[in-house]
Protein backbone atom coordinates (compact mmCIF):
# COMPACT_ATOMS: atom_id res chain seq x y z
CA UNK A 1 0.00 0.00 0.00
CA UNK A 2 2.05 2.87 -1.36
CA UNK A 3 0.16 5.56 0.57
CA UNK A 4 1.43 4.03 3.82
CA UNK A 5 5.06 4.70 2.87
CA UNK A 6 6.82 8.05 3.03
CA UNK A 7 7.91 9.68 -0.20
CA UNK A 8 11.55 9.13 0.76
CA UNK A 9 10.82 5.42 1.26
CA UNK A 10 9.05 5.15 -2.13
CA UNK A 11 12.00 6.80 -3.87
CA UNK A 12 14.49 4.58 -2.04
CA UNK A 13 12.58 1.40 -3.00
CA UNK A 14 12.41 2.51 -6.65
CA UNK A 15 16.15 3.22 -6.62
CA UNK A 16 16.72 -0.31 -5.34
CA UNK A 17 14.67 -1.72 -8.23
CA UNK A 18 16.62 0.46 -10.65
CA UNK A 19 19.93 -0.77 -9.20
CA UNK A 20 18.77 -4.39 -9.59
CA UNK A 21 18.26 -3.83 -13.32
CA UNK A 22 14.55 -3.02 -13.53
CA UNK A 23 13.68 -1.08 -16.67
CA UNK A 24 10.60 0.44 -15.08
CA UNK A 25 8.59 0.69 -11.88
CA UNK A 26 4.87 1.28 -11.37
CA UNK A 27 3.37 2.96 -8.32
CA UNK A 28 0.20 1.14 -7.27
CA UNK A 29 -2.64 3.08 -5.65
CA UNK A 30 -4.69 -0.04 -4.97
CA UNK A 31 -7.00 1.63 -2.48
CA UNK A 32 -7.70 4.71 -4.58
CA UNK A 33 -6.38 6.86 -1.71
CA UNK A 34 -4.29 9.44 -3.56
CA UNK A 35 -5.40 12.85 -4.79
CA UNK A 36 -3.74 14.64 -7.74
CA UNK A 37 -1.47 16.72 -5.48
CA UNK A 38 -0.16 13.52 -3.85
CA UNK A 39 0.54 11.98 -7.24
CA UNK A 40 2.24 15.17 -8.44
CA UNK A 41 4.64 15.24 -5.49
CA UNK A 42 5.55 11.59 -5.95
CA UNK A 43 6.16 11.73 -9.70
CA UNK A 44 8.04 15.03 -9.47
CA UNK A 45 10.53 13.23 -7.22
CA UNK A 46 10.55 10.09 -9.37
CA UNK A 47 11.34 12.09 -12.51
CA UNK A 48 14.19 13.91 -10.76
CA UNK A 49 15.79 10.90 -9.07
CA UNK A 50 15.17 7.91 -11.35
CA UNK A 51 16.49 7.17 -14.81
CA UNK A 52 14.12 4.28 -15.61
CA UNK A 53 10.52 4.43 -16.83
CA UNK A 54 7.93 5.17 -14.17
CA UNK A 55 4.23 4.37 -14.22
CA UNK A 56 1.03 4.64 -12.27
CA UNK A 57 -1.83 2.24 -11.46
CA UNK A 58 -4.94 4.06 -10.22
CA UNK A 59 -8.10 2.87 -8.51
CA UNK A 60 -11.25 4.96 -8.71
CA UNK A 61 -12.53 4.80 -5.12
CA UNK A 62 -12.57 8.58 -4.77
CA UNK A 63 -13.38 9.18 -8.44
CA UNK A 64 -9.80 10.35 -9.05
CA UNK A 65 -8.35 7.60 -11.27
CA UNK A 66 -8.31 9.68 -14.47
CA UNK A 67 -7.21 12.92 -12.78
CA UNK A 68 -4.46 11.05 -10.91
CA UNK A 69 -3.29 9.26 -14.07
CA UNK A 70 -3.14 12.54 -15.98
CA UNK A 71 -1.23 14.20 -13.13
CA UNK A 72 1.27 11.33 -13.14
CA UNK A 73 1.86 11.85 -16.88
CA UNK A 74 2.24 15.61 -16.41
CA UNK A 75 4.92 14.91 -13.80
CA UNK A 76 6.95 12.40 -15.82
CA UNK A 77 5.15 9.04 -15.81
CA UNK A 78 5.35 7.28 -19.16
CA UNK A 79 3.41 4.11 -18.25
CA UNK A 80 -0.25 4.28 -17.27
CA UNK A 81 -2.11 1.15 -16.24
CA UNK A 82 -5.76 1.23 -17.35
CA UNK A 83 -8.56 -1.24 -18.12
CA UNK A 84 -11.51 -1.38 -20.47
CA UNK A 85 -14.46 0.25 -18.67
CA UNK A 86 -12.20 0.55 -15.62
CA UNK A 87 -12.64 -3.15 -14.89
CA UNK A 88 -10.99 -3.91 -11.55
CA UNK A 89 -11.60 -4.41 -7.85
CA UNK A 90 -13.94 -2.18 -5.87
CA UNK A 91 -14.74 1.01 -7.78
CA UNK A 92 -12.45 -0.15 -10.59
CA UNK A 93 -9.27 1.13 -12.18
CA UNK A 94 -8.59 4.02 -14.54
CA UNK A 95 -10.85 3.60 -17.57
CA UNK A 96 -8.70 2.87 -20.62
CA UNK A 97 -10.90 4.60 -23.17
CA UNK A 98 -11.04 7.78 -21.06
CA UNK A 99 -7.29 7.81 -20.39
CA UNK A 100 -6.58 7.49 -24.13
CA UNK A 101 -9.16 10.16 -25.05
CA UNK A 102 -7.93 12.65 -22.44
CA UNK A 103 -4.24 12.19 -23.26
CA UNK A 104 -5.08 12.52 -26.97
CA UNK A 105 -6.99 15.75 -26.20
CA UNK A 106 -3.94 17.00 -24.28
CA UNK A 107 -1.82 16.53 -27.40
CA UNK A 108 0.04 13.32 -26.56
CA UNK A 109 0.78 11.18 -29.61
CA UNK A 110 -0.09 7.72 -28.33
CA UNK A 111 -0.13 6.05 -31.71
CA UNK A 112 -3.58 4.69 -30.88
CA UNK A 113 -6.71 4.81 -33.03
CA UNK A 114 -9.31 6.29 -30.67
CA UNK A 115 -12.27 4.69 -32.48
CA UNK A 116 -10.61 1.27 -32.31
CA UNK A 117 -10.07 1.69 -28.56
CA UNK A 118 -13.77 2.55 -28.24
CA UNK A 119 -14.68 -0.52 -30.30
CA UNK A 120 -12.39 -2.76 -28.21
CA UNK A 121 -13.80 -1.53 -24.91
CA UNK A 122 -17.37 -1.92 -26.20
CA UNK A 123 -16.54 -5.55 -27.08
CA UNK A 124 -14.95 -6.09 -23.64
CA UNK A 125 -18.08 -4.77 -21.95
CA UNK A 126 -20.34 -6.93 -24.08
CA UNK A 127 -18.43 -10.21 -23.83
CA UNK A 128 -15.96 -10.12 -20.94
CA UNK A 129 -17.13 -7.87 -18.14
CA UNK A 130 -19.99 -9.20 -16.03
CA UNK A 131 -20.37 -6.11 -13.83
CA UNK A 132 -19.06 -2.64 -14.71
CA UNK A 133 -17.33 -1.12 -11.66
CA UNK A 134 -18.91 1.99 -10.17
CA UNK A 135 -18.32 4.24 -7.20
CA UNK A 136 -20.60 3.72 -4.20
CA UNK A 137 -20.40 4.73 -0.54
CA UNK A 138 -18.50 1.59 0.50
CA UNK A 139 -15.89 2.12 -2.24
CA UNK A 140 -15.50 5.75 -1.21
CA UNK A 141 -14.90 4.74 2.40
CA UNK A 142 -12.38 2.13 1.23
CA UNK A 143 -10.48 4.96 -0.50
CA UNK A 144 -10.77 7.34 2.46
CA UNK A 145 -9.58 4.61 4.82
CA UNK A 146 -6.75 3.58 2.49
CA UNK A 147 -7.80 -0.07 2.39
CA UNK A 148 -7.16 -2.33 -0.63
CA UNK A 149 -10.08 -2.20 -3.07
CA UNK A 150 -10.08 -5.99 -3.34
CA UNK A 151 -11.48 -6.17 0.20
CA UNK A 152 -14.89 -4.74 -0.82
CA UNK A 153 -16.70 -8.03 -1.54
CA UNK A 154 -15.29 -9.66 1.60
CA UNK A 155 -16.20 -6.67 3.79
CA UNK A 156 -19.72 -6.49 2.37
CA UNK A 157 -20.30 -10.23 2.84
CA UNK A 158 -18.93 -10.37 6.38
CA UNK A 159 -20.71 -7.15 7.38
CA UNK A 160 -24.02 -8.63 6.25
CA UNK A 161 -23.25 -11.86 8.09
CA UNK A 162 -22.48 -10.01 11.37
CA UNK A 163 -25.06 -7.24 10.98
CA UNK A 164 -22.57 -4.35 11.01
CA UNK A 165 -22.06 -1.37 8.71
CA UNK A 166 -19.38 -2.10 6.08
CA UNK A 167 -18.27 1.53 6.25
CA UNK A 168 -17.45 1.09 9.95
CA UNK A 169 -15.48 -2.03 9.08
CA UNK A 170 -13.45 -0.20 6.43
CA UNK A 171 -12.63 2.73 8.70
CA UNK A 172 -11.45 0.33 11.40
CA UNK A 173 -9.37 -1.66 8.89
CA UNK A 174 -7.81 1.63 7.79
CA UNK A 175 -6.86 2.47 11.39
CA UNK A 176 -5.14 -0.91 11.59
CA UNK A 177 -3.31 -0.29 8.28
CA UNK A 178 -4.25 -3.69 6.88
CA UNK A 179 -2.86 -4.81 3.54
CA UNK A 180 -3.77 -7.50 1.01
CA UNK A 181 -3.44 -10.93 2.58
CA UNK A 182 -4.91 -9.81 5.91
CA UNK A 183 -8.52 -10.58 5.04
CA UNK A 184 -8.88 -12.53 8.29
CA UNK A 185 -8.81 -9.20 10.14
CA UNK A 186 -12.18 -8.33 8.55
CA UNK A 187 -13.92 -10.98 10.70
CA UNK A 188 -12.04 -9.84 13.80
CA UNK A 189 -13.16 -6.23 13.21
CA UNK A 190 -16.78 -7.26 12.54
CA UNK A 191 -16.86 -9.27 15.79
CA UNK A 192 -15.45 -6.34 17.75
CA UNK A 193 -18.09 -4.02 16.26
CA UNK A 194 -20.82 -6.49 17.30
CA UNK A 195 -19.39 -6.52 20.85
CA UNK A 196 -19.40 -2.71 20.96
CA UNK A 197 -23.06 -2.66 19.90
CA UNK A 198 -23.97 -5.11 22.67
CA UNK A 199 -22.11 -3.15 25.33
CA UNK A 200 -23.72 0.20 24.58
Amino acid sequence: MSHMASLNCLVAECKKMQSYGAIGVILMDSSGFFLPDDVGKIFDRFSKELTIDVGFHAHNNLGMSIANSVRAVECGANIIDACARGFGAGAGNAQLEIVVAVLDKMGFDLGVDLYKIFDATDIAEQYLIEHIPYVNSVNIVSGLAGVFSGFVKHVERISTQYGVDPKDVFFELGKRKVIGGQEDVIIEVAMELVDKKRNR
